[in-house]
């Protein structure tokens, strides 16, 4: 009989990563997802872990309908999610840790879901977003801002003048970015310094990589996320 591989799991210490088939229908591929887990259930035990999908791009929706799968049939609680290229251990572990330890610190709070438009959210601390910020919604607040999704709309960090408030993101795309006082102004790169700036992420295939806003001065810069790049290292108080 011919193996099944329209999902394969590899784990990980700090997480898992779940390859799935890009041709299966997705309910289809959901019940395989299902199985998979519930099989496993016992071998996984119980984690906090960060979850990597590979072999197919899924959208918001059909990636919440395979945590809400993951959670009610074994015991993990999926924290982090990484929907592009295989993270390394390293960028895996230290996002994993970082937003556990916002929530034992008790500073941060977590957001289900995206920011809609028209909808603004503000926080003294720190935030996580499990989706993204739509165009006309915003996000504020007084540490760091992390969305496991795009941002689309408006996002603030660093309200409580802390000039090393960051914001990480899976993707950005705003209408507007700012740390503490401080917008980031997009126009300041020529078109050809933008083009040659594209060229040199996608030939280093980060063009699709996460992105990391930072202070520099006075000035906000945005840096794609590499294992190189990746600073959850430092103590963030996320």
């Amino acid at each position: 009989m011919k193996s099944d591989n329209s999902v394969v799991v590899k784990g990980y210490k700090d997480g898992i990563l779940l390859i799935l088939d890009a041709e299966m229908p997705f309910e289809d591929l959901l019940q395989r997802i299902e199985v998979k887990f519930r099989d496993s259930a016992k071998f996984l035990g119980s984690a906090k872990l960060a979850l990597t999908f590979s072999g197919r791009s899924l959208s918001i929706p059909e990636q919440k309908e395979v945590l809400r799968v993951i959670s009610e049939v074994s015991d993990l609680e999926i924290i982090c999610v990484f929907d592009n290229d295989e993270p390394t251990q390293d960028v895996m572990k230290r996002t994993v840790d970082s937003v556990i330890s916002s929530l034992s610190n008790q500073t941060g709070k977590f957001f289900h879901g995206s920011v809609a438009d028209g909808t603004h959210l503000e926080i003294e601390n720190s935030m996580v977003i499990i989706g993204n910020i739509e165009k006309g919604g915003s996000v504020s607040c007084g540490g760091n801002l992390v969305v496991l999704g795009t941002i689309y709309g408006s996002a603030t960090a660093g309200t409580n003048g802390n000039r090393e408030a960051l914001i990480f993101a899976s993707g950005i795309e705003a209408e507007h970015l700012q740390l503490v006082k401080f917008v980031y102004d997009a126009s300041g790169l020529s078109p050809k310094e933008e083009k040659k700036r594209l060229k040199a992420e996608s030939k280093a295939h980060l063009d699709k990589a996460a992105r990391l806003v930072t202070l520099r001065g006075d000035e906000v810069v945005v840096t794609p996320v590499d294992s190189e790049t990746f600073r959850f290292d430092m103590d963030l108080d996320l």
